[in-house]
């Protein structure tokens, strides 16, 4: 009788164990189709994009000399327009080819100092014109904030998405604020120096059920009001915590939304800037 539970104990385990082998197999073959799909994404991305970005610029380079010479100050205002929105796609390509560098063991992106509110006014600068941030968006930048160890194309992604954000979810004829300072942070085993940013709206407000999953990829909260994919928060925790900061966001529903940003100001990041 023993003999026969033992028996079936093993047929039981060995049962159990093949199909934790066909598992772990099966898991191991999709992980390689994903690691490939990850790969060819990045070549993709960081060899080829900036061809035609590069191709573009040379050609609207070419338009703007044109219209300069023709006088057509309008048209070329409008290719101006598209040279700096192509420009834009070169950084954003440099600063990606900069973060596929990184090694395993690697979390930030070299920095050198930067001075925040230039790096936000430009941010802010560049955003569509159709959102008004020319007449809606306040900086306020406090006396005293020294530059800050960083990587520029990331703190511009992170406050033009911060702001898109909230001039979007806002009424037109309220302004958004983009307040600037430095604090030293006293928390923890030692004392480091914090570059702070608060992007203020008097929005429509985050309802308190979905606070804790707009950081997620994909959630879109009020798709009715404006398009997008649902990724510009998640690239927002990302880049930030990526810079060694956190972020975190205060709202209510009909109150409008702050989203606080904190970034070590040290230099312990050592790289060159892209």
């Amino acid at each position: 009788m023993a003999t026969k539970t033992e028996d079936a104990k093993k047929e039981l385990l060995e049962t159990l164990l093949n199909e934790a082998r066909s598992e772990a197999d099966a898991l191991r073959k999709k992980l390689a189709h994903c690691e490939r799909i990850v790969l060819s994404t990045r070549l993709v991305m960081g060899h080829e994009l900036k061809k035609p970005t590069t191709a573009i610029s040379g050609y609207l380079d070419l338009v703007c000399e044109d219209l300069e010479r023709s006088n057509d100050l309008k048209t070329l205002a409008y290719a101006e327009k598209a040279r700096a929105e192509c420009q834009l796609l070169n950084e954003l390509n440099a600063f990606y080819l900069d973060i596929l560098k990184l090694n395993s063991e690697e979390s930030v992106v070299g920095s050198v100092p930067v001075d925040a509110g230039a790096v936000i006014r430009q941010a802010v600068s560049r955003l569509p014109e159709k959102l008004g941030a020319g007449k809606r968006v306040r900086v306020h930048v406090a006396d005293g904030v020294p530059p800050v160890h960083l990587n520029r194309s990331a703190l511009s992604l992170v406050v033009m998405n911060l702001v898109e954000n909230a001039l979007l979810y806002s009424q037109v004829s309220t302004p958004v604020r983009v307040e600037v300072d430095s604090a030293r942070d006293r928390r923890g085993l030692g004392e480091r120096d914090l570059l702070r940013i608060r992007v203020v709206d008097d929005g429509v407000g985050i309802p308190a059920e979905y606070l804790k999953m707009v950081f997620n990829p994909f959630v879109r909260l009020r798709e009715d009001v404006a398009e997008g994919s649902g990724l510009g928060l998640t690239l927002v925790r990302s880049l930030v915590e990526m810079s060694g900061g956190d972020v975190t966001i205060r709202s209510e529903a009909g109150k409008g939304t702050t989203v606080h940003v904190t970034i070590p100001m040290g230099g312990e990041v050592e790289g060159n800037q892209p």
